[in-house]
């Protein structure tokens, strides 16, 4: 069973068109455009709060409530989620092969980011 898990592991990574240093580097890039993105859209919300005359901030809120604007936000939310789901399943794996402390903290900390990235995306489709 573990050697056919293997072997289909393996099949899986290689079917991939990406190096591992550019998958790391696809994965960071998502989150960073996924944390910027969030800032930008957090900060002209309460702008726009704060100063509801302001010409600029309601250019700037139209833009953001846009359905493509909207698209890449559940775009990159996707992309995460699929990310910590494959970190969450390589940890799970390891925990179930050798207990450590680590593999035990790293198990409970992607599990709980892919529950948090589909909360994320559940209320992000909801605004879609």
């Amino acid at each position: 069973m573990k050697s056919d898990l293997a072997i289909i592991f393996n099949f899986i990574v290689s079917q991939w068109s990406f190096s591992p240093q550019a998958f790391r580097d696809a994965i960071i890039n998502a989150a960073l455009a996924k944390f910027t993105l969030s800032v930008i859209w957090w900060v002209t919300r309460f702008m726009v709060h704060k100063f509801p005359h302001s010409a600029t901030m309601s250019i700037l809120s139209r833009a953001l409530n846009t359905r493509p604007a909207k698209l890449v936000v559940l775009v990159l939310d996707v992309t995460l989620i699929d990310v910590f789901l494959f970190f969450a399943v390589v940890s799970l794996l390891d925990l179930r092969t050798q207990f450590s402390y680590f593999s035990a903290w790293t198990s409970a900390l992607f599990s709980f980011l892919l529950v948090y990235m589909l909360m994320i995306t559940h209320a992000d489709l909801k605004k879609y």
